[in-house]
């Protein structure tokens, strides 16, 4: 099957690149349009095609690009013999511009999905995405021939929009628990390293997150929570991995907190970071399925988090982690002591979200499910 995916920013977005990589060793022919960050790292899979759109402009606030890259869609469709166009629902105008063409072309269009979308706090940003989730975005969907949802907790809103729920199905985000499985001898080593590089000692409790710097994430709640329990556990050390327009404000606001915080930028392989972690935090206001999380669990980390979204459907309270109210700093910081002072209870969370991942995540059922989509909507 000839395949088109389209997104804004492809590589940010690991469940799509994963899924693209899959579905290419499966033989279909995968071709992906899309637009690059500066820190983007070049690097596909095997039998994927990558298109490059330069947007008009980047409004780095949020952070999206503005695109109408209307002729080379279409040029690419008829082009690749296109048969379905798949696109990441992110206010992406590339995805916009591919539906379009679609629909043009009569090509089935999938769209996924992912969450609620970006908030910045920023009133006039918000505003202005609100208004594109009511008009761009719900006429997609409800156009669209089959809707992904990675949450069940998303069912509401798609209802809410007026998209028929036989057109809707929910499949997840997936993990590969092979390669991200913490007994590998070779993460173990490069772990090793990392900590000896960043300083860290074996003493040190290091609480991590792995994913964008941007205001919807909610870090500085992570900061405060950290700063609270410091005092009393002096050998707490900050990891964040990942780029975005917050990551100078987070160094001051850690700076002046007095937090051992290492900011190590984007990096293209994220094992040795989990290996190191003793704990996982994601403190979003808002998500989708989070990838990341999968990934933690998947490491045998156990996971504290805010209750948004669907990450409630990988987090059982109390059994492979905590979960908290979006801005709870405390809550956080509670949790975290809660860790910290027992090693068992630790342990014992990371093992359960392994088995966890490894049950209803892993890809190979994620990958069948999403081609059985692909088979219903090109035979209608």
């Amino acid at each position: 099957m000839n395949i088109l995916f389209v997104s804004e920013y492809y590589l940010a977005n690991h469940d799509f690149v994963k899924l693209s990589v899959e579905l290419a060793k499966r033989k279909h022919s995968v071709s992906v349009v899309t637009s690059f960050r500066n820190f983007d790292k070049r690097e596909f899979g095997e039998g994927v095609q990558v298109f490059e759109i330069k947007p008009f402009t980047t409004i780095y606030s949020v952070p999206h690009s503005l695109s109408f890259p209307l002729l080379k869609i279409s040029r690419l469709v008829e082009a690749l013999g296109i048969q379905v166009v798949h696109g990441l629902m992110d206010y992406s105008t590339n995805t916009a511009v591919a539906f379009l063409v679609s629909k043009a072309a009569k090509i089935p269009f999938v769209y996924t999905v992912q969450g609620m979308g970006t908030r910045t706090e920023r009133v006039v940003v918000d505003t202005l995405a609100e208004l594109y989730d009511w008009t761009i975005e719900r006429s997609i969907s409800q156009n669209a021939k089959k809707l992904i949802l990675l949450s069940k907790s998303l069912v509401p809103r798609t209802r809410k929009l007026g998209i028929p729920d036989e057109n809707v199905v929910v499949i997840p985000s997936g993990v590969d628990c092979v390669q991200f499985d913490p007994e590998r001898q070779e993460v173990r080593e490069k772990a090793t390293v990392l900590r000896s590089n960043l300083h860290i000692s074996h003493n040190d409790f290091i609480v991590g997150y792995i994913g964008r710097l941007v205001p919807a994430k909610g870090l500085p709640y992570l900061l405060e929570a950290v700063a609270k329990i410091k005092r009393t556990n002096p050998n707490l050390v900050l990891l964040l991995v990942g780029e975005g327009t917050e990551k100078v404000n987070l160094q001051a606001m850690a700076d002046d907190l007095g937090i051992r915080a290492h900011f190590v930028g984007y990096q293209t392989d994220t094992l040795p970071y989990y290996a190191l972690m003793d704990v996982f935090v994601l403190p979003s206001f808002f998500e989708g399925l989070s990838g990341v999380v999968l990934e933690a669990m998947a490491m045998e980390k156990p996971i504290v988090a805010t209750n948004v979204g669907g990450t409630s459907d990988m987090v059982c309270n109390s059994k492979n982690g905590f979960l908290v109210h979006p801005r709870d700093f405390e809550g956080i910081a509670s949790a975290l002591e809660k860790l910290i002072s027992q090693d068992d209870l630790r342990l014992n969370m990371g093992k359960v979200g392994r088995e966890i991942a490894k049950k209803d995540f892993q890809w190979d059922n994620i990958v069948d499910r999403v081609e059985t989509v692909y088979k219903e909507v090109v035979n209608e």
